[in-house]
């Protein structure tokens, strides 16, 4: 399994996770600008954009425990020991998994918008689209007393 990867700048090793259907690209804002204090790589995840797609079903090819063996494998590869990770939605259910099966390989994680690993199917269950509906309208409130809408 080939990963496809971008690989910048200098200091301690930040990892870069997209989300889905995304691919290295989605981090290209602040490529450069962390470039400047970190040595950052945002790989394309197995089966997106330039990395190998495996011929196997889902179930088997792309669960998040063979994808965080790809990063560690990744990892390993371009010599690097630990890392910082920064995830966005799936990416982020993928370095909660890393995190778990290899502490040692993770410093610190930063997850945006992401699903939690548990959700399992229930995420697919018309019930449950409104929590994760982009479109949806929530109401984030303290205390019971609303604050904004979002």
């Amino acid at each position: 399994m080939t990963l496809h990867y971008v690989r910048l700048g200098r200091g301690d090793p930040v990892l870069l996770l997209h989300g889905w259907p995304g691919f290295w690209y989605d981090w290209r804002r602040i490529l450069v600008p962390l470039s400047d204090v970190a040595d950052v790589i945002a790989p394309d995840l197995r089966g997106f954009g330039d990395s190998d797609k495996p011929d196997l079903p889902p179930a088997e090819g792309s669960t998040p425990r063979v994808l965080a063996d790809d990063l560690v494998a990744l990892l390993d590869g371009l010599e690097v020991p630990h890392v910082v990770v920064g995830a966005h939605d799936i990416g982020a259910t993928l370095a909660q998994t890393l995190a778990l099966r290899h502490p040692e390989r993770v410093r610190a994680l930063a997850l945006f918008n992401p699903p939690y690993p548990g959700i399992g199917q229930r995420r697919f269950e018309p019930s449950a689209q409104r929590e994760f509906c982009p479109r949806s309208r929530a109401l984030v409130a303290l205390g019971g007393r609303p604050l904004r809408s979002i």
